[in-house]
């Protein structure tokens, strides 16, 4: 572990994600690793490492044919921050980048990190409009990738010590317009579905508040301040964009859910974007 105020952390995967919040952590002082298949885009701040995870986790060939070098930057981590992304948003994509990933991972690091904090999805919750979702909820699953995720959670606490889970509702922001780009193009919605979502910057404050704080919760639902249904959400981006709102498709119940960012909140203070109201007004105004 580091003896000075700087912390030495590895972000695997460094994605989007891990690259802001290690951009934050080295302006702080700390010691990067950016761990991916792919380094040559990561900031030179960060010192890299190149490897496959998933094929160095995969259960035929994680073995026999990828030899593991030994590299003494996977040792003595004060923190690892892991941020999968699946090839393909297909139960067999979210295997080979979660599961596999998460085994390879635990197979390169040549010792235990001080903490690590795994970046899931709320995907791992049941749908269900009756009643508010809280971390005391129980994981229920109701699709391939998200019970992959909630095997990977539990995977996850067993392959390594102090582990803090992050589950993160729809994550947008700056080139994360999906929503915006569907509502343009008049893409219709069920209006009753409840939905929840988080700012990818507010993610990126939680993500260091996780890998710095003290003791960190070892569970929190990344969301912000305020569930709501789809329609109201797509009324509000079309009346900005200046189009007509897209039409309502009746679906054999609404389906969705309502999460209580409440624990969120108590960890990053106030958000910078505390309802869609404020992110998609942003990027609308960036945009226009």
């Amino acid at each position: 572990m580091s003896t000075t105020n700087g912390r030495r952390i590895l972000l695997a995967g460094c994605g989007d994600l891990g690259t802001r919040l290690g951009l934050r952590l080295v302006d702080q002082g700390h010691e990067v690793i950016g761990l991916r298949r792919r380094v040559a885009e990561l900031p030179d701040a960060f010192e890299t490492i190149s490897l496959d995870l998933s094929l160095l986790g995969a259960p035929d060939r994680g073995r026999a044919d990828v030899p593991v070098r030994s590299d003494p930057r996977l040792d003595a981590l004060d923190a690892v921050v892991i941020t999968l992304t699946p090839d393909e948003p297909t139960r067999a994509g979210y295997e080979r980048s979660y599961l596999h990933g998460l085994r390879g991972l635990a197979r390169v690091l040549e010792s235990q990190p001080g903490r690590v904090v795994l970046v899931s999805s709320t995907r791992v919750l049941a749908e269900d409009q009756t009643r508010v979702i809280t971390e005391d909820s129980p994981s229920a699953p109701e699709s391939g990738p998200g019970e992959v995720l909630a095997v990977a959670e539990s995977e996850a606490a067993e392959l390594f010590d102090h582990v803090t889970l992050v589950r993160p509702a729809g994550i947008y922001g700056p080139g994360r317009t999906r929503l915006i780009d569907s509502v343009r193009r008049g893409q219709q919605f069920n209006h009753q579905r409840w939905t929840n979502r988080i700012h990818r910057d507010d993610l990126v404050h939680g993500l260091e508040r996780l890998t710095l704080d003290p003791e960190p919760p070892n569970l929190v639902h990344a969301v912000d301040s305020q569930p709501a249904q789809m329609g109201e959400v797509a009324a509000f981006i079309a009346d900005r964009l200046g189009v007509p709102v897209p039409g309502h498709v009746e679906d054999e119940k609404p389906g969705g859910k309502r999460i209580d960012g409440t624990r969120f909140r108590a960890l990053v203070g106030e958000l910078g974007y505390p309802t869609y109201r404020d992110g998609f007004a942003s990027m609308l105004t960036a945009t226009a």
